[in-house]
């Protein structure tokens, strides 16, 4: 019987594809030919009736798991609308016309129009394929299943209770108000904190995260039942808890739509199938009457309310016929309203028949309806050209067995699906005695690499590439690939040949011409809350910032987590509507702060240990690389070693060179060098007194601002420009002119952030009137002075503060 079945499965799907009809119409009529109604070929025992139940969970499970949650809470409203429409006009049309056509009590009749009110997502995965599931009419017509499923199923309750003897009273709806709110709650709250535990602690290996899935949705959809709700409501509420935790390009989320697909659902619409009773159906006149009324009126009456909606929304005329194809169709609520009732008497085996007609009818006519307008619909969509976009080419280079896998995840997720390209896995393999040993163990882990890349059904090139040393092949293949963004891990401890030569990570920066995305994942992204973006002032200068916004959001998308973008710069609306504008669409929470200082603070304070931090890097030759900014990832991974980082490096020539010139007032912006001889026995402290007394004598208001911003600037984020040379800067609002103090022999001073005992100590001040552009190109002539080893030879060679001077000027 299983072999029949799998067969079935098997073949349905291919002769389907070639008679162009949607596969489920096909699978409902093998399970009515080969069924107990027919050849009796297969029965619909035990086993057949439980897989069924599962693929009707696993239908509403998929609805919500694939949500658009972005764009169902911007059309929440419509959603609400849509839902209403949908289950009060054929509730009360069909009400009537049950009680008055076909001589119902009203009991009866509010039982069965409640039958056409709600529908089943049956037809969803039509849409899915044809590539319109996020477009806002379907994205309404799943969000109005929850309501118009719930509101029939509470309908269900009520007359149930009412045939079981339960009064009608306060108490009865109380129990089921409190009960859905605990069901809801416990839902959206519990699988998220449970899911997250879970991932965190046990990998995808061997299918475990996707058993977890399978048991918390039958589990939850099972709670459905004490909040006196049908388990298709819990199954459809736990698929929207996670759909913020399986990101869409995962191996995960692949092994849940394929389960789904190819197993779940198809035994769903067989086991659907078995039941309808053709021979019953034609000797017996009440059945064809009951049949056609009730086929005949869920369609009118939910064309008419999908009709209504979509005039009232403007949306086109396809588009409504998607509506319809969508909420037409009669499954789960239906068997769940039709059967309880035939089991408490309320209906005879002609209601039961009439009700397996109408969904032999309904199935297959929403399928048709989705596939054939929405067709239509995705051509009217006008998607972008992918020729005209460019090809994609990401480069990952693997080196590290334990980290591989998360580089390819990262690639995953980053990847454009609209745009051509392939995804390179690489290893660069050194030229030395053991070449051969090191070929077959780049192999093995570039083999791993696949097994993982078919497991999220994405594909990947491998290549395995002998080199004198890794960042030259890997800059090699960066060039002849042609390749837009290298992913690469984030480097470990350093060894001496490091020191000396440069890690590669460092001379990635240097010498690789593509973006640059270097990562420290160190939990499952998936369990990701939030993204924190780091947007430096005049970030936007960067060519580059639409592909920087674009990857940040798709992560957001992909994974569900909030996008939180920490502004450093006063006159912001002009970067925050390139923001909102910059595709894919998804919600942006923008954190505002006066300059770079102010909003490193913000970032580093509101920084949780499940959130995923994305900073911009710099490479030195740039107009807005600065030492600070330059230690900026270094100092988020010394605080938060437990958490996630991207470091993203703009592309060679990524800069409006145009836009970088700067237009200087010769006494507004010349800088004043106060030279500072410092005790060596002194401590922080009085030193800072010591050099802001050397700066302002004559200032007593300043020298107290700048002794503060100074002594805040030691504590938090001190820079190393070098070994033995620190850097604090601030920006005074009661200084016209930007002041560099220079103090010499501050060896008693300790700073908290740092390690190695500074020897002379940089204290940089710019008027809070200054441009972002002077403050920045301040730091960073500043920063390559100790970048340039003759200056920083003679820098540490010098025997006073007012040698020193003389070196800076």
């Amino acid at each position: 019987m299983f072999t029949l079945l799998a067969l079935i499965m098997l073949a349905m799907p291919l002769l389907a594809e070639r008679l162009k009809v949607p596969d489920m119409v096909l699978l409902l009529l093998a399970g009515t030919l080969l069924g107990p109604h027919g050849a009796g070929l297969l029965e619909r025992n035990t086993a057949v009736t439980l897989f069924g139940s599962v693929g009707m969970l696993y239908i509403m499970f998929l609805a919500g798991l694939e949500i658009d949650l972005h764009r169902f809470s911007k059309t929440r409203g419509r959603s609400l609308t849509f839902g209403l429409l949908t289950f009060a006009i054929p509730q009360f049309f069909g009400t009537f016309a049950v009680h008055y056509l076909l001589g119902f009590n009203w009991q009866a009749a509010i039982l069965l129009a409640s039958m056409f009110a709600s529908h089943t997502l049956l037809a969803y995965p039509v849409a899915s394929r044809l590539g319109i599931a996020r477009s806002e009419p379907v994205a309404i017509s799943v969000g109005a299943t929850i309501i118009t499923d719930t509101l029939a199923l509470l309908v269900l309750a009520v007359i149930a209770d009412i045939a079981k003897g339960y009064a009608l009273n306060a108490g009865f709806f109380l129990h089921i108000a409190i009960g859905l709110a605990i069901l809801v709650a416990l839902i959206l709250w519990g699988i998220p904190v449970l899911s997250r535990w879970f991932f965190n602690n046990v990998t995808e290996t061997g299918g475990a995260q996707f058993l977890f899935v399978l048991v918390t949705v039958c589990g939850f959809a099972y709670l459905s039942h004490f909040a006196k709700m049908e388990p298709i409501i819990g199954a459809f509420l736990a698929g929207a808890a996670f759909n913020r935790l399986i990101p869409e390009h995962s191996a995960l989320m692949n092994r849940v739509v394929f389960a789904g697909h190819t197993i779940f659902i198809p035994f769903f619409l067989i086991s659907v199938g078995m039941m309808v009773d053709p021979a019953a159906v034609i000797s017996d006149p009440r059945s064809w009457m009951v049949a056609i009324t009730m086929i005949v009126l869920v369609i009118i009456t939910k064309y008419t309310a999908a009709w209504i909606a979509g005039m009232f929304f403007g949306y086109e005329r396809e588009a409504r016929k998607v509506m319809f194809g969508l909420s037409v169709v009669q499954a789960a609520a239906t068997l769940a309203a039709v059967l309880v009732g035939f089991e408490l008497k309320i209906f005879d085996e002609t209601v039961l028949n009439g009700a397996i007609a109408m969904i032999a009818v309904t199935c297959p006519l929403g399928a048709w309806m989705v596939d054939r307008h929405g067709r239509h619909m995705a051509a009217q969509s006008q998607p972008p050209e992918r020729s005209s976009l460019g090809h994609q080419n990401i480069l990952v280079p693997v080196a590290n067995p334990s980290s591989a896998v998360k580089m390819l995840e990262m690639a995953f997720l980053l990847r454009e699906t609209a745009r051509l390209g392939a995804i390179h896995a690489l290893t660069v393999v050194r030229d030395a005695g053991d070449t051969e040993e090191r070929i077959a163990w780049g192999e093995k882990l570039l083999a791993d690499c696949l097994s993982y890349a078919a497991s999220a059904d994405t594909p990947v090139s491998p290549a395995v590439r002998i080199g004198i040393n890794t960042p030259d092949g890997i800059v090699r293949a960066v060039k002849e690939l042609h390749v837009e963004i290298t992913i690469a891990g984030w480097g470990g401890s350093r060894t001496p040949s490091d020191r000396l030569f440069g890690s590669v990570m460092e001379r990635l920066i240097d010498a690789c011409p593509s973006r640059l995305v270097f990562c420290r994942i160190q939990r499952p992204l998936n369990t990701t809350r939030r993204i924190l973006l780091l947007l430096p002032p005049l970030s936007a200068r960067r060519s580059d910032l639409t592909l920087l916004l674009g990857d940040a959001k798709r992560l957001s998308r992909q994974i569900g987590a909030e996008l939180r973008t920490y502004l450093a710069e006063k006159q912001s609306a002009p970067l925050r509507k390139r923001i909102e504008a910059a595709r894919p669409e998804s919600p942006v929470v923008f954190v505002e702060s006066a300059n770079l200082v102010a909003a490193r603070t913000r970032l580093l304070a509101d920084i949780r240990e499940d959130d995923l931090t994305i900073l911009l890097g710099e490479r030195q030759n740039s107009f807005l690389w600065t030492p600070t900014l330059d230690k900026m990832a270094t100092l988020v991974a010394a605080k938060f070693p437990d958490n996630n980082l991207l470091l993203i490096y703009p592309a060679f020539a990524s800069y409006h060179e145009d836009e970088l010139s700067i237009t200087l007032d010769p006494d507004a912006d010349k800088l004043r060098i106060h030279p500072c001889e410092l005790s060596a026995v002194d401590p922080l402290e009085k030193v800072l007194r010591q050099m802001v007394r050397q700066a302002f004598s004559d200032n007593r208001a300043a020298a107290a601002e700048t002794l503060q911003l100074l002594r805040v600037a030691a504590k938090s984020y001190p820079v190393e420009l070098s070994p033995g040379t620190v850097l604090l800067h601030a920006h005074c609002e009661l200084i016209s002119n930007p002041i560099l103090i220079v103090g010499r022999g501050c060896d008693g001073c300790r700073f908290p952030a740092l390690k190695n005992q500074p020897r002379l100590l940089l204290t940089l001040l710019n008027p809070t009137s200054s441009s972002p552009e002077r403050h920045l190109k301040t730091l960073a002539d500043l920063g390559k002075r100790f970048r340039n080893p003759q200056t920083a030879a003679a820098i540490r060679e010098a025997h006073s503060a007012a040698e020193i001077t003389a070196l800076l000027s």
